[in-house]
């Protein structure tokens, strides 16, 4: 009898002692090897590097068509600012870091330029500014001499010349040979006629590609 009291007794204390003491001890040593563990953990810095400026993409210089499309590469995800003739206008990039903006050209020369702000509020520098040119007027185009449909007579009158005008900066073709252009935009081109009607397409083409083109037809008799 006295062996079992002591034995109930000796449980009561044991189960006391595990309640008050042993689980509070456990708790401790948990929360200890957990700090161990989070000691080992890197603290992730916060970033602070500004992303490279945007870059474009091939563009025209000179076009004739008003609305125009402008692409380039910024890093991925980054919000990227164009300034375009004054006026702002953002758009994000892919995961690739691409970007595109769809413009309206003004009469004449139209200036850009961007800058890129990534997920962490980082700016980039400005890119250089850029210059587009939007014409789409028809260059002028004079043939001085001869007059069409002039007539020329004998082995004395069988090489003419074609010169005329026309504006500084296009391309003069004759029946599609090249001919040279000073910076007046003046042209001539020497030529021999063959017996007969001799017609001949005279064409200027702008920077932008606007053309504007002139037959004559010259008559050539032995």
């Amino acid at each position: 009898m006295r062996n079992a009291i002591f034995f109930i007794i000796l449980t009561i204390a044991f189960i006391s002692f595990v309640f008050f003491v042993g689980i509070p001890l456990l708790g401790k040593f948990t929360v200890f090897v957990s700090s161990l563990r989070g000691g080992n953990t890197q603290v992730s810095k916060t970033d602070t590097t500004p992303p490279a400026h945007p870059k474009f993409n091939n563009f025209p210089d000179f076009t004739n068509q008003q609305t125009a499309s402008i692409s380039g590469t910024t890093e991925p995800g980054a919000t990227v600012k164009l300034t375009f003739n004054g006026n702002d206008q953002e758009v994000l990039s892919d995961n690739n870091g691409n970007f595109s903006f769809n413009i309206q050209l003004q009469n004449g020369a139209n200036t850009f330029s961007a800058i890129a702000t990534d997920t962490s509020g980082n700016q980039s520098q400005k890119s250089d500014d850029y210059t587009i040119t939007f014409n789409n007027k028809p260059p002028d185009l004079t043939v001085s001499s001869p007059s069409d449909g002039a007539s020329f007579f004998g082995s004395n009158q069988r090489q003419i010349t074609i010169q005329g005008n026309t504006e500084s900066g296009c391309q003069v073709t004759i029946n599609d040979r090249i001919i040279s252009v000073d910076d007046s935009g003046n042209f001539q081109y020497t030529t021999t006629l063959n017996q007969g009607s001799n017609p001949f397409v005279i064409k200027s083409v702008d920077q932008a590609g606007n053309t504007t083109e002139k037959d004559i037809t010259l008559n050539f008799t032995p």
